[in-house]
C-alpha cells in the first residue's frame, strides 16, 4: 500500500441511492451469520423522521446467530440468574448477585445481552419451553438498562414486536433508579448495557443525586448481569478504571464485595465487528492503548500489492494510513455509494456546542466538513442516515455502532513525541469540555484525561467491518505514520 496523496474538489451532492434489506426476522436469538460483514444492507429512509421498516443496526441485534463461545456464555448466565433469583428468594439477607460479561468493542457483548433478556422475559410471561425449571422467573420484574441514548431508541423500535418486552422494560440508569426508589419496589433480574457509561458521581445534567449508578442498583435489584469495557470510559463523571482505583470508581471494587458464591465474571476475546487480520488487530491495539507507534500490518501490504481476494473475510480488509483527509473522504464517499455506511470520525478536537449552529472539523486546507447535527427526534441510527455523508461523527454518535468504512481523523490532541517514537496527547487541545469537568472522585487529572483520549481512539478505530482508513491531523504523526509503510 502506498500512502496516497492528490487534490479534489469537494462535492456537495448527497448520496441519495437506496438498497433493499433483507427483511428483519422477528426473533433475537436467530441469525444467518455470526460474521457482521455477511450482513445485508439496510433499507435508506426517504424521510429520516419516519421509521424504517429495516435498519442495520437493528438486524444486527435481532438478527445475529451466536457462536458456540456466545450460547455457551448465555445459558451459563441464565442458569446463574435462575439460581441466584432462588437463593435470594428464600434469603433476602444475602444480598445482590452480580454477573460480569467484560469484553473488548466487537466482541459480541450486546448480542448476547438481547438475546438473553429475550429469554428471560419469555419466561417471565410464561412463554418457557421448561416449565419446571424456568418457574422462578414467571411474573419476575425484569428490566434492560441503556445508557447510550442512540442505543436505546433502536432498543425501543425493537421491543414494538415482542409483545412481552413493554416499553417500560428497557429504561435509562437514572429513570429506573427514581422509579424504582418512588415505588420502594425491588427488581429481580437488571441487565446493564454498557455499564462504563454508568454514572461514578452525582450529575445533575442526568438528574442523578446519588453517589454512583451501581451503587444505587446493587441496593434495588437482586440479580444484576452487566456487560462492561473499562477502555470506552469517556468522562470523568462516569470513569471506571480497574487498574487504578484512586480515580472514578472500580467495578472490581463492587464485584469483590459480592459474597463469592453470588458472583460471575467472564471474558470475552474473539473479535466479531472488525474483520481483519490479526496483524491489524494488534495495529488498533498498540496505537489505541499503549499510544505505541506501530509497524505496519504485512497483511495491508500483501492486500495493495496483490488486490487480494480471499475467501476469507479477514484477508480483505481494507487498511489505509492517509495523508490527504480530502481525497480519504473522497474515497469514502464512492464506498458508500457502493456499501452504504461508510463514515467520517474524528476525535474530540474540534470546537463543537449545543446551541444549535454548525460546527467544523477541518483538516489542512481541502478538507472542511461539519460536526453531525444533534438530532435527538430522529429514530435512525447516525451511521445509516444517508445525509450523514456530508457530516463527521464523534465517539458519542458511534459508540455501540458498527460502520462498513470507517474514516478516522486523530485530531489536533494526539501528536508524534519524536524523541520516545510514540504517542503524545496535548490534554488541552481536547475540546470535550464536558468529558473533562472535573469530579471530586478524580484525583490525577491528567492522568484520566490521557486514558479518555486513548480510550476515544480505540473506540473509534473499532467501528469498521470492512475497513479502517487513518489520517493525523498532526504533521510529524503523519509522517511517522507514513514512513511505517516503507519499512
Amino acid at each position: 500500500m502506498t500512502v496516497v496523496k492528490r487534490r479534489y474538489t469537494r462535492s456537495t451532492d448527497q448520496n441519495n441511492k437506496s438498497s433493499i434489506g433483507n427483511s428483519v426476522k422477528k426473533e433475537f436469538e436467530n441469525g444467518k451469520s455470526s460474521f457482521a460483514h455477511s450482513r445485508p444492507r439496510a433499507k435508506r429512509e426517504k424521510n429520516d423522521n419516519k421509521t424504517a421498516d429495516v435498519s442495520e443496526a437493528m438486524n444486527h441485534l435481532s438478527h445475529v446467530k451466536l457462536s458456540d463461545e456466545q450460547l455457551n456464555l448465555k445459558n451459563k448466565i441464565m442458569d446463574f440468574a435462575k439460581s441466584q433469583l432462588k437463593n435470594y428468594n428464600r434469603n433476602p439477607s444475602s444480598g445482590p448477585s452480580m454477573f460480569v460479561i467484560q469484553g473488548d468493542a466487537g466482541t459480541g457483548k450486546s448480542v448476547i445481552l438481547n438475546s438473553l433478556f429475550n429469554e428471560i422475559q419469555k419466561c417471565s410471561f410464561g412463554h418457557s419451553n421448561n416449565k419446571i425449571d424456568d418457574q422462578v422467573l414467571e411474573n419476575t420484574s425484569n428490566f434492560l438498562i441503556v445508557n447510550h441514548p442512540e442505543m436505546l431508541k433502536l432498543y425501543l423500535r425493537i421491543c414494538k414486536s415482542f409483545k412481552y418486552i413493554p416499553r417500560s422494560s428497557l429504561e435509562r440508569p437514572t429513570s429506573l433508579i427514581n422509579r424504582l426508589q418512588k415505588d420502594k419496589s425491588m427488581a429481580d433480574i437488571v441487565i446493564i448495557d454498557e455499564a462504563h457509561l454508568l454514572s461514578t458521581s452525582k450529575d445533575a445534567f442526568k438528574r442523578f443525586y446519588g453517589e454512583n449508578h451501581l451503587q444505587d442498583l446493587l441496593g434495588l435489584s437482586k440479580v444484576l448481569i452487566i456487560v462492561y469495557d473499562s477502555k470506552q470510559a469517556l468522562r470523568m463523571g462516569s470513569y471506571w478504571d480497574d487498574d487504578d482505583s484512586n480515580n472514578g470508581s472500580s467495578l472490581s471494587n463492587f464485584y469483590n464485595q459480592i459474597n463469592p458464591n453470588q458472583r460471575d465474571w467472564y471474558n470475552l476475546k474473539e473479535q466479531f465487528r472488525v474483520v481483519a487480520p490479526k496483524d491489524v488487530l494488534n495495529w488498533i491495539s498498540e496505537i489505541s492503548t499503549v499510544g505505541k507507534i506501530p509497524k505496519f500490518p504485512d497483511s495491508a501490504k500483501k492486500r495493495l500489492n496483490y488486490n487480494s481476494d480471499s475467501s476469507d473475510p479477514r484477508d480483505n480488509f481494507d487498511f489505509k494510513i492517509w495523508d490527504d483527509c480530502g481525497a480519504m473522504y473522497e474515497e469514502l464517499k464512492k464506498l458508500d455509494a457502493q456499501y452504504g455506511q461508510c463514515r467520517m470520525l474524528a476525535t474530540y478536537d474540534f470546537p463543537y456546542r449545543l446551541d444549535g449552529k454548525d460546527y467544523y472539523v477541518t483538516c489542512g486546507d481541502n478538507f472542511k466538513v461539519r460536526w453531525d447535527r444533534y438530532t435527538p427526534k430522529v429514530v435512525t441510527p447516525w451511521s445509516e442516515r444517508a445525509d450523514t455523508i456530508d457530516e463527521v461523527g464523534s465517539v458519542y454518535t458511534i459508540q455501540g455502532f458498527d460502520l462498513n468504512y470507517a474514516g478516522v481523523i486523530l485530531g489536533r490532541s494526539v501528536k508524534y513525541d519524536k524523541l520516545n517514537d510514540c504517542i503524545y496527547l496535548a490534554t488541552e487541545l481536547y475540546d470535550d469540555r464536558a468529558g473533562f469537568t472535573k469530579k471530586k472522585n478524580i484525583n490525577d487529572v491528567d492522568n484520566v484525561k490521557q486514558k479518555i483520549i486513548m480510550n476515544s481512539i480505540n473506540v473509534l478505530l473499532t467501528r469498521g467491518v470492512k475497513g479502517l482508513y487513518v489520517y493525523a491531523w498532526d504533521p510529524e504523526l503523519r509522517a511517522r505514520l507514513a514512513d511505517t509503510l516503507k519499512k
